[in-house]
């Protein structure tokens, strides 16, 4: 073997010696790096394992269980939080698993496997279906049910994924809530009043049926509009400052009593109350109000009103409203430094006409007595029954010349015709007239006192006449000329 040949061989050597060290190294780098892979891989396993049991103790108590079932609904899988919403532990033990609609209230078991089936053929996820379960125990627990289905490497379900979550508390919650507003709209729209909401600007947003009946106008013609046109136009402020009291100090206030309009015209009382919806935060939600309509009330007040401080067979003002009034323009006259007149009436011999006629001719003689002088009296005077023929009359702005014109006008228009009694019969009445300028320094005491002293005067000279202030206005059988009066404002409100 010559050198050459030798030295190609120890060189070949060295090669082979180091091709096994690389290699060697080589296959030390990749143990190192798949012993470090798979010490990373165990940590992710790890890691997911511990992330899984967060999830399970978070689904669980969250309570959503988790089941598995094949296409046609049967179950073949239910976790632990599953079996304890449903309160059977024992599926799985040996027994046939039941299908998942049979774990549902009857009337809840053919809408759950409908929706199934939508699934399995439509690839159409479930979500959150609100349904009744039969627990094992008996009682019913209401759960939302999630399905998604479970696909092949063809895109064939092969089953279903899904998931009740508890919402037992929420949705019974929610269910007497809907139970409630159905109530609420059923009161709504059934009540003899009117609810109705408004916003800030006065715009109503949602009136009840009940407008209608009330006031005449369709629904759809109120909502949206301005609340002014409906109101009596002098009644819009007292609305406007209740609406804006009630949107600045968000409480209830006291109900405000107002007039709306009929669409037919008619004027409608209405007594109204406002509440303020607010948030949590204390933010304006809406302003809800109830209306209902008092004008039966408002009239039958009138009526009891009238009937305590009117005289029944007559119509004429009481004693009491009379004094009432008389007192009033007493006060007002002075402070204003403007006149008033006071006239005491008395029929003449009425005692006899009672004794010989009967007293139903006594009331026809009074009826017609205060109808007379309603005619002769201005629409600004008050004419008062003081007691049995006794009457007085409130003159005011009359100066004592208008004075003594009214007085005469009225003796003359109660002596010169006949008054018609019960029977047919007619019968002729007159009347003393006892008149009086009521002076700035006196009481209503003091100026029917005067007016009773030229009364009894008038009756003391023959009566049939009239007395101003002590003096005879008017002799007996005297007819005074009927004098053109200047016109007077009426009394407010009387």
């Amino acid at each position: 073997m010559t050198t050459t040949t030798t030295a190609a061989i120890a060189w070949a050597l060295v090669a082979l010696v180091l091709l096994a060290l690389a290699a060697a190294w080589v296959a030390a780098r990749r143990a190192r790096r798949a012993e470090r892979a798979q010490r990373e891989l165990a940590a992710q396993h790890a890691a997911l394992l511990h992330e899984l049991d967060a999830l399970r103790r978070a689904m669980a108590a969250a309570r959503v269980g988790v089941w598995q079932a094949d296409a046609d609904g049967t179950l073949r899988h239910a976790d632990e939080t599953a079996r304890s919403l449903w309160q059977r532990a024992d599926l799985g033990d040996g027994k046939p698993w039941p299908r998942l609609s049979e774990l549902r209230a009857p009337e809840h078991r053919a809408g759950l496997a409908e929706r199934l089936r939508e699934v399995v053929q439509r690839h159409r996820p479930l979500v959150r279906l609100p349904n009744l379960i039969v627990r094992g125990g008996g009682d019913r627990l209401w759960v939302s049910t999630t399905a998604v289905p479970l696909l092949d490497e063809h895109g064939t379900v092969r089953g279903l994924l899904g998931c009740d979550v508890d919402i037992d508390t929420r949705q019974r919650l929610l269910l007497a809530l809907q139970a409630a507003e159905r109530r609420y709209r059923l009161l709504a729209e059934h009540t003899q009043s009117i609810i109705y909401t408004i916003d800030a600007a006065g715009h109503l947003t949602y009136v009840s049926p009940s407008w209608t009946a009330l006031l005449g106008h369709p629904v759809e013609e109120v909502i949206g509009r301005d609340f002014r046109p409906f109101v009596h136009p002098e009644d819009v402020p007292l609305c406007e400052d209740f609406l804006a009291r009630t949107l600045r100090e968000r409480r209830v206030l006291p109900p405000l009593t107002y007039r709306v309009r009929h669409r037919d015209g008619r004027v409608r009382y209405h007594r109204s109350v406002l509440a303020p919806v607010l948030d949590d935060d204390g933010r304006l939600q809406a302003v809800v109000g109830n209306a209902i309509d008092i004008s039966t009330d408002v009239e039958l007040r009138a009526e009891l009103e009238r009937v305590a401080t009117h005289d029944a067979l007559t119509g004429a003002a009481n004693r009491r409203l009379f004094l009432e009034l008389l007192q009033r323009e007493i006060e007002r006259a002075r402070r204003h430094a403007a006149p008033l007149g006071l006239l005491m009436l008395d029929l003449d011999h009425f005692k006899a006409i009672n004794d010989t006629h009967g007293h139903a001719a006594g009331d026809a003689v009074l009826r017609g007595f205060v109808q007379r002088c309603g005619a002769a009296l201005r629409p600004s005077d008050v004419l008062g029954r003081l007691g049995g023929e006794e009457f007085a009359a409130m003159l005011p702005g009359a100066e004592p010349a208008q004075i003594g014109a009214i007085a005469e006008r009225l003796r003359a228009g109660v002596a010169q015709q006949p008054f018609a009694l019960p029977g047919g019969a007619t019968l002729v009445a007159t009347v003393s007239v006892g008149a009086v300028a009521a002076r700035p320094d006196e009481d209503a005491d003091a100026l029917l006192m005067r007016a009773d002293r030229a009364l009894y005067e008038a009756k003391r000279s023959g009566r049939d006449r009239v007395v101003l202030d002590g003096v005879a206005a008017t002799p007996a059988g005297g007819g005074g000329a009927r004098a053109a009066l200047p016109p007077f404002p009426p009394l407010a409100r009387l």
